[in-house]
């Protein structure tokens, strides 16, 4: 028995969980649905900025689950040590993590996700092996630390005109930091606002430094710790 739950703000993470889902017979809910009784939590979240989301960092403290896979997605950057980090505030056992490539959010330059790299996974799961497994910690960037300061620097939020006042960039903002379409402090620029903007009244503009990092050769490495 397994709770596919997932964390996206541009929806790559979501796209994973429903493959994730697919391939073991269950549905994916985002993560305020409540988990069952000694089912094993499959949790998929994007890497933002080499770490793990807040809201995944504080459900990962809270949720109870005895056993569960991490499943990270990035953008074809660095991932860091964001599954590292989630293992290390998961309070139960991890049997199994995995580095998955998608699309970036901010280039959307187009990278299919591939369920098929992840079918070793799918069969240890499945099969109900429990073996714990380490996932190595690996190296992170200097600004890693401070991925909120991080992405307000190289990541400015825009709304136009067609902003009708409707609330919903604020009803589905994970960090509640939307008013009336504009962005406090809290923003981790997740875009979770722009993709779901009914008036398609937000965007985003990068930072020229940003927009300079994101031109490097991306990483396609799917990683899987079994």
């Amino acid at each position: 028995m397994t709770d596919v739950r997932y964390f996206t703000g541009s929806g790559h993470a979501q796209e994973i969980a429903l493959a994730c889902a697919e391939a073991l017979g269950e549905p994916a809910l985002p993560l305020r649905e409540p988990l069952r009784k000694n089912a094993v939590l499959l949790l998929v979240f994007p890497v933002y900025c080499e770490r793990v989301p807040p809201p995944v960092a504080a459900y990962l403290k809270a949720c109870g689950a005895e056993r569960a896979v991490f499943i990270a997605a990035y953008g074809g950057m660095s991932y860091g040590r964001a599954l590292y980090d989630a293992q290390t505030l998961f309070r139960g056992k991890v049997i199994a993590a995995a580095y998955v490539p998608t699309e970036h959010a901010y280039t959307q330059d187009g990278y299919p996700f591939g369920a098929t790299t992840l079918v070793p996974l799918f069969e240890k799961v499945l099969s109900g092996e429990g073996t714990a497994v380490l996932v190595p910690k690996g190296r992170r960037h200097l600004l890693s630390g401070a991925p909120g300061l991080r992405s307000r620097l190289g990541v400015r939020l825009v709304r136009s005109s067609r902003c009708s006042g409707c609330g919903v960039c604020e009803r589905v903002c994970p960090m509640h930091a939307m008013r009336a379409g504009k962005p406090n402090s809290r923003c981790i620029r997740c875009l979770s606002c722009v993709r779901t903007c009914p008036e398609g009244a937000l965007s985003f503009r990068l930072s020229p430094l940003l927009r300079a990092y994101l031109r490097r050769r991306r990483k396609n490495e799917t990683r899987l710790f079994l």
